[in-house]
């Protein structure tokens, strides 16, 4: 039980480490959270199945909120992933950051960032799955507008935190509901009250619908995709890990973690069918006409998320877990390219760059690998991972299959565009020469991850997972999905020699005014829908920043009411202190010194009464017969006279 709950305190005490001692340590920390991270994937590797801690955390009136973490095979598969991921970005990150200013805060918030992810994955309990999923958005936060000097950095964090933050309202009154339902917050307890329908259609089917909305909010689905694209501000390792590879993946994690929630409700997973399946198209569509480097992976993103949530409405879980894992892999490969050709050459504009293969050999390598992988070309992972998906489409029909095929061929266009514009043409000039061994072994680690994943996924690595195997579609299917991902390959690097044919004349021949003509039409299509769907996300910035002046409205009038509630208050306490300096003063005076004067009182009487009382007979007596004689004279008088 210490190794699972070491797996991810390491990285957050990490964290704590970096933070206080970054300027002291070897490279301000990041090796340190290097290490945190490696010992967690050993431990992930090493903890055996069905390993679990649990703790009550909070009981009261029936109710059971529980924190604890398990070791299941969807629990360590999604854990192995983040943390194999995560150590790749880690190091190349030391070669990014080296001798930029605050980078021990880089390195304790990227420690942060895989702590809280590796507790959502391994959660046990609702309310650790949430908090941890709350800290990872925190995170996000503090990561996109690390640079919060440069312009639309603090920006582009709000607009994330914001429009994340409406998806979290949902997730959280669906496991409010959830424990209102089972009064325990143990996600295995829920799923056996659903397996023997213990609860009720309505509330089940509720629960499922809360949940979409915090699975379309972390996973950047429409309509709250338009923070992805401008969270692209971050470091480069941020988006790499982040935005392309896990915290973005939560959503889907989420759906696969509680899955049984979601076949009990097939309403729910048509909704995440069709909101997939309109996001990855839209997105693939956007990315195709984006003009920079990072913005088109991050729509790119979008789109592949989208995917994974069409096989998670297809009732394919399996399919979408290996997707997540593809992903995960080939675009943070990625994104750490692209980082390479933004820091060398200071520029991610594909209409500036051109012929970067030839100064950066490696990177060029490594980006080109990375995107055959996107593209759907065997035997890289993304073919497997797509292949699967395709399966279970052809099983519901020729139209979803065509629309898989659809969207292997968008994934084609764009991912070749932006290899073609970024790096083939003429040489390049101005190379910063950055890029140092950290940069270039954090790359190749992934690259290598992109290039056998396919194999170990296909060879029964993922066999041990809770959900059905997907059987292989027909091959037909598996040769036109292929066919559409190297066509769209092709289409993409013709744009780019259209846009810049001076820089591209190396293309081979058969890329020329045959394939222009042919995709001259759909480019000006796709242009004007990119600014259709910039006017849309124009309005969801204005939603946001509605939303952001109106929080700030209430905050100052919680501010105010907080300020009238603490003069009321100062002013009750000083009323009451004021009463009980008076009681003591009453207390004193007329209680203390009047007690004290009766008392002296009756001492002095007792005093004189035992003077009248002193016991001599002789004395009584005399008084007597003074008293006897002076009657008799007093009478004698009277008759007398």
């Amino acid at each position: 039980m210490i190794q699972l709950l070491a797996i991810p305190i390491l990285p957050l005490l990490a964290t704590v480490a970096a933070l206080g001692l970054g300027r002291r340590l070897p490279w301000a920390g990041g090796a340190l959270i290097v290490a945190a991270i490696a010992l967690s994937l050993i431990g992930l590797l090493l903890v055996p199945d069905g390993t679990a801690i649990s703790a009550i955390w909070f009981e009261s009136g029936g109710y059971c909120l529980t924190v604890g973490l398990e070791v299941a095979p969807l629990t360590r598969f999604a854990a192995i992933i983040v943390a194999g991921i995560a150590l790749g970005v880690a190091i190349y990150s030391l070669g990014y950051m080296a001798g930029k200013p605050n980078w021990p805060r880089f390195f304790a918030e990227l420690g942060l960032f895989v702590g809280a992810m590796l507790a959502l994955v391994l959660s046990s309990s609702l309310v650790l799955l949430f908090a941890a999923w709350e800290l990872v958005g925190l995170a996000s936060y503090l990561l996109i507008g690390f640079h919060h000097e440069e312009a639309g950095a603090s920006a582009a964090a709000a607009k994330a935190f914001l429009m994340t933050r409406i998806g979290d309202v949902g997730l959280l009154l669906g496991w409010l509901l959830a424990v209102a339902a089972t009064g325990t917050t143990d996600v295995e307890a829920l799923v056996g009250a659903i397996g023997a329908r213990q609860l009720g259609p309505s509330v089940v089917a509720m629960i499922a619908f809360l949940m979409v909305a915090g699975v379309v909010g972390k996973s950047a689905q429409l309509p709250l995709t338009g923070w992805l694209p401008d969270a692209m501000i971050g470091p480069t390792p941020v988006s790499a890990l982040l935005h392309s590879a896990t915290m973005v993946a939560a959503g889907a994690f989420l759906v696969l973690r509680l899955y049984p929630v979601f076949a009990a409700v097939p309403a729910a997973l048509v909704l995440l069918l069709w909101i997939g399946a309109t996001t990855a198209l839209v997105a693939g569509l956007i990315a195709t006409a984006e003009m920079d480097l990072k913005r088109v992976l991050a729509w790119s993103t979008a789109s592949q998320l989208g995917e994974m949530m069409i096989a998670l409405g297809l009732g394919g879980p399996r399919a979408a877990t290996f997707h997540l894992a593809a992903h995960a892999a080939f675009k943070s490969t990625l994104f750490l390219a692209a980082g390479v050709v933004q820091e060398e050459t200071g520029t991610g504009r594909l209409d500036r760059l051109g012929g970067v293969v030839r100064a950066l050999p490696l990177t060029g390598v490594i980006f080109v690998l990375a995107a055959l992988a996107l593209a759907g070309v065997p035997p890289l992972s993304g073919f497997w991972s797509e292949e699967a998906i395709l399966a279970i489409a052809v099983r519901h029909g020729p139209g979803m299959a065509l629309l898989l095929v659809l969207l292997a061929l968008l994934a084609g266009i764009y991912i070749g565009r932006a290899a073609a514009a970024a790096f083939l043409g003429g040489p390049w000039k101005r190379i910063a020469g950055k890029a140092n061994w950290a940069m270039r072994t954090g790359m190749a680690l992934l690259a290598l991850v992109t290039a056998i994943l396919g194999w170990l996924l296909s060879d029964g690595l993922a066999a041990f997972l809770p959900f059905p195997i997907v059987p292989e579609p027909e091959i037909g299917w598996r040769l036109c999905a292929v066919a559409a991902g190297l066509i769209g390959l092709g289409v993409g690097a013709g744009r780019a020699r259209r846009s810049s044919a001076p820089t591209l004349g190396s293309l081979p021949a058969h890329l020329g005014a045959g394939l222009m003509a042919a995709t001259a039409a759909p480019a000006r299509w796709v242009t004007r829908l990119g600014r259709h769907l910039d006017l849309f996300e124009a309005g969801l910035d204005k939603c946001v920043r509605g939303l952001a002046i109106a929080a700030e409205a209430l905050a100052r009038t919680a501010q105010s009411a907080e300020r009238s509630l603490d003069a009321a208050a100062g002013r009750t306490a000083g009323a009451v202190w004021r009463l009980a300096c008076d009681t003591e003063r009453a207390e004193a005076l007329g209680f203390g010194r009047g007690g004290d004067a009766l008392a002296a009182g009756i001492d002095t009487g007792g005093e004189r009464l035992r003077g009248l009382q002193a016991g001599r007979l002789y004395l009584y007596t005399l008084a007597l017969f003074v008293w006897a004689g002076a009657a008799l004279v007093v009478g004698g008088l009277m008759v007398w006279l």
